[in-house]
């Protein structure tokens, strides 16, 4: 029988399109372990990236509002100088959240939604300043988690956990004696199309995801601005969608966070 090549080996892990660009590399460091912090600094570079686009808008098309009449140009001013404020201080509230941990916004869902949708300029800032994508979205789900946290009171009602398909065999059953002990229900999804559905069937009040970072922020992004949501990445020591792991001790801290459930 023919020697299996190296490329023979990899084709395995290649599960997915968001992992295309996969080298075959098994480098145990490209496992991230990032603070809220990393998420922070860029959320903020790409904050001032579009207030400076919306400044710059206003500069060049003040002339043509003034030529219409002089009021338009001092209400065109008031709006944009509104919309800075406004922004200056909802991530000043958002970011004190986080850092304090305790919540000075109404709700935390408007935490994580604003923190989502700032996050794609964020990646391309990152992207040209040579941060790796995982990188910053190993940060991101520590930042939106934080959030989640700041509110320190359990979600009411009933809280699913959604793992994906790589997750190796002994790690799935201690997850899902995890959570039986917890009294949670347990789902894999095989990719974001089918966590959907199991949401929409099973219509939980919050959701623990268990995934790689680029699926978390994918899955957060969908899910935020309806249901509160903790992502637990896992590692992978053997590439790619292959024979995941996580650290358990993270998951106990989400269900803990969601549920009051303390486990041992």
């Amino acid at each position: 029988m023919a020697e299996k090549t190296d490329t023979d080996k990899q084709k395995d892990r290649q599960l997915g399109d968001e992992w295309e660009d996969w080298t075959g590399e098994l480098d145990e460091s490209k496992t991230y372990n990032e603070t809220a912090g990393l998420f922070a600094i860029f959320a903020a570079l790409a904050i001032i990236l579009i207030l400076s686009a919306i400044g710059f808008v206003l500069y060049m098309i003040e002339p043509r509002l003034a030529l219409l009449h002089p009021v338009w140009v001092i209400t065109a001013r008031i709006i944009t100088l509104v919309v800075i404020l406004l922004t200056l201080l909802l991530s000043i509230l958002i970011v004190s959240s986080v850092l304090t941990g305790k919540n000075l916004l109404i709700g935390t869902r408007l935490g994580q939604v604003a923190a989502s949708r700032i996050l794609p300029v964020a990646l391309i800032i990152a992207r040209r300043l040579g941060i790796p994508r995982d990188r910053l979205g190993n940060s991101f789900v520590a930042f939106s988690n934080a959030i989640i946290r700041s509110k320190r009171k359990p979600v009411k009602g009933k809280t699913i956990v959604l793992i994906p398909r790589c997750l190796n065999a002994e790690t799935k059953k201690e997850v899902r004696e995890l959570c039986d002990r917890a009294g949670l229900g347990v789902f894999s999804a095989t990719g974001g199309g089918q966590a959907r559905k199991i949401i929409r069937n099973e219509r939980p009040d919050a959701v623990i995801g268990v995934a790689c970072e680029r699926d978390l922020i994918s899955g957060i992004r969908d899910v935020v601005p309806k249901i509160p949501t903790l992502g637990v990445t896992n590692k992978r020591p053997e590439g790619p969608c292959k024979n995941t792991i996580i650290d358990m001790d993270e998951l106990k801290r989400a269900i803990k966070t969601l549920t009051g459930a303390a486990l041992e």
